[in-house]
């Protein structure tokens, strides 16, 4: 059974400081990254099998038999400018419904953690959390790359310096979210929420008319707009979803390792 190294506890997080960011962050705003947490386990069906083995049998006399489990480790890279508490979360929660048993997160280098991001981890049950200076972060790595364990990198960082590669490990960058389209009506959306979930965001305001002149990374718009937004925007957030995140294309299958099988039908 795959285990990270001992060494990693002497960079744990305290669970004061886990305390500490979980009080500092409001209840209304902790209810909107458990949203986030609870909508995109609901994407990614925890209810389904960890491991399956599925036989088919096709015309021409063969079957193909398809087994599939989860990866042994994750790990999640951030950094000083890793501060959007719900679009880590949205890349953190797939990794936990596919059943990985084995999953860290690695904080690369000088500042601290936020504390919203914190509370995020907090809210998620996670709680493998470490602060490892560079020389350690390259011993770390060294030992994921050459342990010959099935694995995945999510690298969240906002400086990132390399990318993995290794015969057993997946690579994971998220993309770039700098900018955000934003149509207001009366009452939609809440901007201090939005701030508070992507305090790293550019929020550039558009109305129906101009929506489709955008170059922004996401939208935020009103239900019925939800269509028209979709034809520019890969990532698009109704009213009322404002503070919430979901990546597109990314979900709990790139956490499964497959292996396929080629026999002669019975």
């Amino acid at each position: 059974m795959f285990e990270f190294p001992e060494w990693l506890q002497t960079y744990q997080i305290e669970d004061e400081v886990f305390a500490d960011a979980y009080e500092a962050t409001s209840p209304s705003r902790r209810a909107w990254l458990k949203k986030t947490i609870a909508q995109v386990y609901s994407v990614n069906s925890p209810e389904t099998p960890q491991k399956t083995w599925n036989v088919n049998t096709w015309n021409g006399g063969f079957e193909t038999e398809v087994a599939t489990a989860p990866l042994e480790w994750t790990v999640l890279l951030l950094d000083a400018r890793s501060v959007s508490p719900v679009r880590i979360l949205a890349a953190l929660v797939p990794a936990l419904t596919a059943g990985v048993k084995q999953v860290l997160v690695a904080f690369c280098g000088e500042g601290e953690i936020s504390k919203p991001v914190l509370a995020g981890f907090e809210l998620a049950g996670q709680e493998d959390v470490v602060q490892l200076p560079m020389d350690k972060i390259e011993e770390f790595l060294g030992f994921l790359l050459n342990g010959g364990a099935y694995g995945a990198v999510l690298d969240l960082r906002g400086d990132p310096d390399f990318v993995l590669n290794g015969p057993c490990v997946r690579y994971w960058r998220v993309p770039e979210i700098s900018s955000i389209s934003v149509c207001k009506n009366e009452d939609f959306p809440d901007m201090d929420v939005l701030a508070f979930v992507h305090p790293d965001v550019e929020f550039v305001e558009v109305d129906e008319d101009s929506l489709d002149e955008g170059e922004a990374d996401a939208a935020v718009v009103p239900a019925e707009l939800v269509g028209e937004a979709l034809m520019t925007f890969n990532i698009v957030l109704a009213h009322g979803q404002e503070g919430c995140w979901l990546w597109n294309g990314f979900n709990s299958s790139f956490f499964k390792r497959e292996c396929v099988a080629l026999a002669v039908a019975e």
